[in-house]
């Protein structure tokens, strides 16, 4: 067990050897529950910006301009190919 102390705006350091273990990083937003026994768990909120670089592209990373012009250009093949025009 860490002992730890609050602030006297009520804020609470996380000691180091379960920030490592977690890991938890600064700004990252965490949860916050009171059990019934009047112990405190504080778990990490998982965020999509958690993920960023996870998935390996098959192709080069393009401009956003670049992605919205083959966007078009395969949405006007796709509606070529059903008869439409786009």
């Amino acid at each position: 067990m860490v002992r730890t102390n609050i602030s006297s705006k009520g804020q609470i350091t996380i000691p180091q050897v379960f920030r490592q273990r977690m890991p938890l990083t600064g700004k990252q937003e965490v949860e916050v529950d009171q059990l019934s026994d009047g112990s405190v768990i504080v778990r990490p909120v998982a965020s999509i910006l958690n993920l960023a670089g996870s998935i390996a592209l098959n192709r080069p990373l393009l401009s956003s301009r670049e992605e919205r012009r083959q966007a078009r250009k395969g949405m006007a093949e796709q509606a070529a190919k059903r008869g439409r025009s786009a």
